[in-house]
């Protein structure tokens, strides 16, 4: 969505809190609990946009910030550093369900951790490696008890999830396509015909080691941080398990 298309998209009142229905007050909820930050959540209708996300200092046009039009014409508080995460409205309509709710979670996170990659929080030798890990520790976030409790459905998250993850890595995921079987198979980011694809892609990617990628990893303490300070906070994180990951087969080649 162009920064044009979005504003008038305001103008015309095609967009609104996301939050003002039950089905939007249950996403919020899981969404808080996935990445807790400062967060603008929005609806638009009729688009079929899917997920969005973008700083609420984006300039919608020179000294016009994203921020600064959502408080004026939509009368929503817009904390300075919060994240507006713009959302379909159809999975947010009454009888949506849980499913609808968690595979748009899945993808809004998947738009996180590759907005997150193209932001430069790693260096360039270490994107993949550093996107599939963030992912594979959302996967088993995804299927902790407590999000279980939140509604969140793992397997609905895995879709919406894959299909971000699709938009940076393979195409659009089909059922029965290439894509389908790299990304929604049974294995999933573990796939060992998925890491020998994004070895073709990325000839500096190392699949992450069994046992790195954990829900400890991506889960954070429920407090109001900006968008900034999370993604300082997670990028140190995965540096670090990197980092020890590297320093650990180093150690055990020159052992052997």
């Amino acid at each position: 969505m162009q920064s044009s298309d979005l504003l008038e998209a305001i103008w015309r009142g095609d967009i609104a809190c996301a939050e003002d229905s039950d089905g939007g007050a249950r996403l919020g909820a899981i969404l808080d609990a996935l990445a807790p930050m400062r967060r603008i959540g929005l609806a638009r209708g009729g688009h079929g946009a899917g997920a969005q996300i973008l700083p609420e200092q984006t300039e919608l046009l020179p000294a016009l910030a994203l921020g600064d039009v959502i408080e004026e014409e939509l009368a929503m508080e817009a904390p300075q550093g919060a994240l507006v995460m713009i959302l379909d409205q159809a999975a947010l309509r009454p009888g949506a369900g849980d499913a609808a709710r968690a595979q748009l979670a899945g993808r809004l996170v998947g738009e996180l951790l590759i907005d997150a990659v193209q932001r430069g929080l790693f260096p360039v030798e270490h994107e993949t490696e550093a996107l599939l890990l963030m992912a594979q520790g959302y996967d088993a976030l995804a299927h902790r008890p407590e999000m279980a409790r939140l509604g969140l459905v793992p397997a609905p998250f895995r879709i919406g999830l894959a299909a971000a993850l699709a938009s940076l890595w393979t195409g659009p995921v089909v059922r029965g396509s290439d894509p389908d079987e790299l990304l929604c198979g049974p294995l999933f980011l573990s796939s060992p015909r998925l890491h020998d694809y994004l070895t073709s892609l990325d000839a500096s990617f190392v699949p992450p080691a069994a046992g790195l990628a954990t829900a400890e990893l991506v889960r954070f303490a429920p407090e109001a941080r900006t968008h900034d300070t999370w993604l300082r906070e997670i990028g140190q994180r995965v540096e670090t398990v990197l980092r020890d990951a590297r320093a650990a087969q180093g150690e055990t080649a020159r052992e052997g």
